[in-house]
């Protein structure tokens, strides 16, 4: 087994959220690794491990590029090397590799500002749906393991946020403070922070008065349009469980390549 694949393996995905993974099922014959031989492809092309090196691998890569760009589906696919023939690459050493070409990807991340109750059941559904969720909260005594799944990471903050977990670029982040100014708190510390996703709870009102305060801060105007408030679809959502099932759906949609939607806003 490629232990050293594996080790590298969890490190790549801190920094690349989906890379794929390339294993030598079956080698007959000559060839230039035994079975079980591993090798992590990275989006830009760059590996970590080996399959055997030569045209061979660089034919491995181009595959596992193809799978990375175009969906997540496993491709087994038959090698051979010969000069010519199905599946030959213009090699002479007369055997035979199957190799297992498969997309790994990190759990996605969601980091909740807020432990209210919304944040509350937004942690328990996005939990049960396999994120890795961080929720954040200045006030220590509504982080109690007790009243969050177990696999949610508890971060107790500063009130001015100057130590909020800051999310990466495939990162969705659920603003549900317990107010106007500390979500304006949460805005300006995320300003220019990339995330796949970021979405505010909030009434029109309350989105308007905001907005117009962080634009009189020199806000630009594509730097609001990034922050989705009212958060979540539009399913006419009221209760704390309610209102965390359409925002999961909206960054499930935006995650999967969709639009997501805008909810209709509150009072």
């Amino acid at each position: 087994m490629s232990v050293e694949v594996f080790r590298a393996l969890l490190g790549l995905l801190e920094e690349h959220p989906r890379v794929a993974l390339a294993t030598v099922v079956e080698a007959v014959g000559s060839t230039p690794r035994a079975a079980a031989a591993r090798m992590v492809v990275l989006p830009g092309g760059s590996i970590r491990g080996t399959v055997g090196g030569g045209k061979f691998e660089s034919l491995v890569v181009e595959d596992a590029l193809r799978l990375l760009a175009g969906g997540a589906a496993p491709l087994l696919k038959e090698y051979r090397f010969l000069p010519e023939g199905e599946g030959a690459f213009g090699a002479v050493c007369g055997g035979t590799a199957r190799v297992m070409i498969e997309v790994v990807e990190r759990p996605p991340r969601l980091l909740v500002v807020g432990a209210g109750h919304c944040g509350r059941a937004l942690s328990r559904l996005a939990c049960a749906a396999g994120f890795e969720v961080t929720v954040a909260d200045d006030r220590a005594d509504l982080l109690l393991p007790s009243s969050f799944p177990a696999g949610a990471r508890l971060a107790p903050v500063k009130p001015d946020l100057s130590d909020l977990p800051l999310p990466g670029p495939s990162d969705a982040v659920a603003v549900l403070s317990r107010g106007h100014v500390l979500d304006g708190v949460a805005l300006r510390r995320l300003r220019g922070v990339p995330a796949a996703y970021l979405g505010m709870i909030g009434s029109r009102a309350k989105k308007k008065a905001l907005f117009d305060e962080l634009r009189g801060e020199g806000f630009a105007e594509e730097e609001l349009a990034r922050i989705r408030c009212p958060i979540g679809l539009p399913i006419g959502a009221d209760s704390p469980e309610e209102i965390a099932v359409s925002i999961l759906a909206e960054i499930v949609s935006v995650r999967r390549g969709g639009s997501g939607g805008r909810a209709t806003p509150g009072p």
